[in-house]
């Protein structure tokens, strides 16, 4: 028993020095928790309480991310904003959005050894088909969501562009909803309609008006007035629910909304769906996994590969390869980085969800601008599962053996062929891993069965152009997945 007690003292010694000296000389490993409601929309714990929470199970970053606008309706055509169906439930538009950001800034000052941010879960579009009085009336995609991070003014939030918040989808005015005045004019010239035509010596009127032409002039200025009221204020908009399908442009739109703000974005469970074809009172809804939005849409900052984003998306040679690969080529502007998104609203016990699911965000110093740049430039790594807290992925890097080195995140310049090394272990019960190595969407190295604490390296092909490293690590009870490391 000492034996053992003092190889694993040996063991944690060595760790302390190597970081000392290496990997982790310049980094903190920050665990995070990403995408948790509070009772501020549809969370069962309120902000404080998911705060303590995360402080008592070892978090240091928090970000908050309420359901942004949770409201719905329905109008029907052609009076679509007068006679219509609307139901709202709890969000941050409804909290506040100002009491919202000030809460999370007081819980901040209260817990200044976390770091906790805002955001939100947002739904930018979804659009019906059917119709009330045939009882077949559904929704589609309003499950299609994204996060948005870091926004930090009220006026940010009250903009975003998302369907139902008409001030963030103004798009100018409108002149053809001025129609309703000219048939309002129509209708005051009815109104004036005489029987005949007969005047006096002086050239007064003095026929009768014409009852027929009074209830048609009536009839035109109610239905006038009426159509003044239903198009008021008389902007055009973006988009609304009321034309089908509008394929990627309601996502683009917001996603450069937010870059444009300073925020970042996230594709929220791109794989998950959502079909309820039993009706909540006249309608039932539908909303497929998407992840061919990921290709569609671009500048965003990344996506949630846990949970609903690793069998199509993450998986090696999935969607996320293809567009790493895009951007290798420069075919894509920038890359996508992944993140774990908890997901957590009502679900039960949230110390339980955060010990098997943490994203860890390698910052140079503790602030939320190096968190919130660090999850920009993806110096991230996630992983879930019943083990997973207690898994230390100590080293993932790339180097020339000339000094030059990349971490997770990074482009790095290699003169020769390229030194991949990788470092892990857990804390307590030690056990065997599979760990693989990614380039380009293809395994090129397959480590079975491999005893922890592990050290490994290994030279990679010598880069021709751009291309990428990034790496699986999995067990019974762990499953971690870092983000790339550029080579060229």
């Amino acid at each position: 028993m000492f034996q053992i007690m003092f190889q694993k003292g040996l063991w944690i010694l060595g760790i302390i020095l190597f970081c000392r000296v290496g990997f982790c000389q310049d980094w903190i490993k920050l665990p995070a928790i990403i995408h948790i409601a509070s009772t501020v929309s549809d969370g069962e714990y309120s902000l404080s309480e998911i705060v303590k929470i995360a402080k008592d199970n070892g978090i240091k970053v928090v970000v908050i991310n309420d359901r942004d606008l949770m409201r719905w309706e329905y109008g029907i055509w052609p009076l679509r904003n007068l006679i219509k169906k609307r139901v709202e439930i709890n969000s941050i538009f409804k909290y506040g959005i100002k009491r919202y950001l000030n809460e999370i800034r007081m819980l901040q000052n209260k817990f200044s050894d976390l770091i906790i941010i805002p955001g939100t879960e947002s739904a930018p579009f979804y659009y019906w088909e059917g119709s009330p009085f045939r009882r077949n009336l559904k929704m589609y995609n309003w499950h299609k969501h994204i996060l948005t991070v870091g926004l930090e003014k009220d006026e940010d939030y009250r903009n975003l562009p998302v369907i139902g918040n008409f001030k963030g989808l103004r798009d100018g005015l409108a002149i053809i909803k001025l129609w309703p005045f000219l048939t309002l004019l129509v209708g005051f010239v009815c109104m004036k309609k005489r029987i005949y035509s007969y005047k006096d010596y002086q050239g007064k009127e003095l026929a009768p008006y014409s009852k027929k032409w009074r209830i048609t002039g009536v009839f035109i200025i109610i239905l006038s007035f009426l159509f003044v009221l239903n198009n008021w204020p008389f902007l055009k908009f973006k988009f609304d629910s009321y034309h089908g399908d509008l394929g990627s442009f309601p996502y683009q739109n917001f996603i450069n909304y937010v870059e444009k703000k300073g925020g970042l974005t996230f594709w929220a469970h791109p794989e998950a769906e959502y079909i309820l074809n039993l009706k909540f009172g006249k309608v039932s809804f539908e909303t497929r996994a998407h992840p061919h939005l990921l290709l569609e849409t671009k500048n965003y900052t990344g996506f949630s590969i846990f949970y609903e984003g690793y069998k199509i998306v993450g998986k090696p040679g999935g969607v996320w390869d293809k567009i790493l690969t895009g951007y290798c080529k420069g075919e894509r502007e920038k890359p996508i980085w992944a993140i774990a998104g908890l997901a957590f609203d009502n679900k039960g016990d949230l110390a339980a969800a955060i010990r098997k699911l943490q994203t860890i965000i390698l910052v140079p110093y503790l602030t939320k601008e190096a968190v919130l740049n660090s999850l920009r430039k993806g110096r991230v790594y996630v992983k879930k599962g019943k083990d997973s807290f207690d898994f230390s992925l100590i080293d993932f890097s790339v180097s020339d053996g000339l000094g030059k080195k990349g971490i997770i995140g990074d482009t790095v310049k290699v003169e020769t062929r390229p030194l991949i090394h990788l470092q892990g272990q857990f804390l307590n019960n030690q056990q065997r891993v599979e760990i693989k190595v990614i380039k380009e969407g293809k395994v090129i190295k397959d480590y079975k069965e491999v005893e922890t604490p592990f050290n490994l390296s290994f030279y990679g092909e010598a880069p021709v152009s751009k291309t990428y490293y990034r790496v699986e690590i999995k067990s019974k009870g762990i499953h971690l997945v870092t983000n790339p490391i550029f080579v060229y």
